[in-house]
């Protein structure tokens, strides 16, 4: 196609493209698409194809030059991509002044560029986890867990108020700050184990059944979703019922039961342990990585267009829930949580360019075997097999991100095989944070 374009730096993920299409490309399109529109115009008076030319414009102009100039912008902004080669991401912000069949189309468009940073210091670093162990103590915590998976919930007829050490059955929908309810869940609890908020449950202690309550906490330091620290939460809790819960004991038969492939008390507790072991290990692994990206971000700083902001901020509201469920991930308006989740989001876009600008530069080599080795590691982890999720996975509709999880994960691999991980207690680990504050 025909046209002439310049680019001007608006700033450096940003550019604004001035393009020219010449007014004999504008006058043929505008030509071709009024013969088209004449063929199949439906007028009263007239037979199908012979509405006479002047009418079909006077009264179809303005459709036959909007879809002309829409045509003419979208042809030449796609030249414009290659010619300069610009990774826009988004869509662009077109200026267009004027579209009339005898003059030249001149529009401007300001795009958003995918960060091309340069990294530097990547290899050779060294980072800090807390060394994580597997004791009794550890054993012993899930041997309860799964009592507990095993306990039998009697019932309690005689009372109506919840007290300390019941278990109770909720349904529970949280509220981050400045966000809406989640969709309400079936929650059971047993008042005073942790499970919720200390301060929740202390105020669902003294509820009658069938009551609901909004109850407001803090989010604590180590909540499992971190950008959700230190954050104002709602709960609006609705007590069902009030139980009792009557535990079995570990034993040989209790074991054969389980499905872990042992028929001993002592057969179950070494499985244990190894699976918490081999657990600890990933946990160590996904922290030092969690480490190592957190520096690199840190040291580089580079703009990112706020369109990939913001959807980094959408997948992670869809992800956790926080605008309900099975909601499309682009109808969220995500004004009343971007300044809860903006900085998180920004970091979490910076670390995965990090990751991929690094494994251009060190010209890292996606295998077949990595590939498969993906796919073992996630098959493991759903309890699925191995053909299942190749299947899955490998399917059109997921493929491009699969295939971009397992580039970066052996990027990671890569500068962790060059990064020294220190190991240090948990006491240590503590010690040097609160002198660090």
């Amino acid at each position: 196609m025909d046209f002439q374009s310049s680019v001007v730096d608006i700033d450096e993920v940003t550019k604004q493209i001035s393009v020219t299409v010449p007014k004999e490309r504008v006058a043929k399109e505008y030509e071709t698409s009024v013969v088209s529109v004449s063929r199949t115009a439906k007028l009263n008076g007239f037979r199908p194809g012979k509405v006479p030319r002047h009418m079909v414009e006077r009264l179809m102009g303005d459709r036959i030059r909007y879809d002309v100039a829409n045509r003419l912008i979208n042809e030449s902004l796609r030249g414009a991509f290659e010619q300069h080669k610009l990774e826009v991401v988004g869509e662009p912000e077109v200026d267009l002044k004027e579209m009339e069949p005898a003059k030249a189309l001149e529009f401007t468009a300001k795009v958003a560029l995918y960060p091309q940073p340069t990294i530097s210091n990547y290899l050779n670093r060294k980072v800090e986890v807390v060394k994580k162990s597997v004791g009794d103590k550890e054993v012993t915590e899930s041997l309860e867990r799964l009592r507990e998976a095993k306990a039998e919930l009697k019932p309690i007829e005689e009372r109506k108020v919840a007290e300390k050490g019941d278990v109770v059955a909720l349904s529970v929908a949280v509220q981050a700050e400045g966000g809406e309810f989640s969709r309400p869940e079936p929650f059971v609890d047993e008042l005073g184990a942790g499970k919720l908020p200390k301060d929740v449950e202390a105020q669902i202690v003294g509820m009658t059944v069938n009551d609901s309550k909004d109850i407001t906490s803090v989010a604590s330091d180590d909540h499992a979703n971190p950008e959700m620290r230190g954050k104002n939460l709602v709960y609006k809790v609705t007590l069902h019922g009030l139980f009792t819960k009557n535990m079995p004991e570990i034993t040989d038969d209790l074991v054969k039961s389980l499905g872990f492939g042992v028929e001993t008390v002592d057969g179950l507790k070494t499985k244990i342990k190894e699976q918490l072991s081999q657990q600890a290990e990933e946990d160590m692994k996904n922290e030092a990585q969690g480490a190592l990206l957190d520096l690199l971000v840190k040291e580089n700083s580079f703009k990112v267009p706020q369109i990939l902001v913001d959807e980094e901020i959408r997948g992670i509201v869809a992800r956790y829930g926080f605008a309900g469920r099975d909601v499309n991930p682009q109808t969220i308006d995500i004004t009343p949580f971007r300044a809860q989740f903006e900085e998180f989001a920004l970091n979490r876009i910076r670390g995965a360019i990090i990751i991929d600008r690094v494994g251009s530069t060190e010209e890292v080599k996606v295998e077949e075997a990595d590939r498969d080795k993906m796919i073992q590691r996630i098959a493991e982890q759903n309890g699925s097999t191995v053909e299942a999720t190749r299947k899955t996975l490998l399917d059109k509709s997921r493929i491009m991100s699969f295939l971009l999880e397992v580039r970066r994960t052996k990027i990671l691999e890569h500068l962790m095989s060059k990064t020294t991980v220190d190991y240090v207690d948990a006491a240590k680990a503590e010690k040097s944070e609160k002198k660090s504050k």
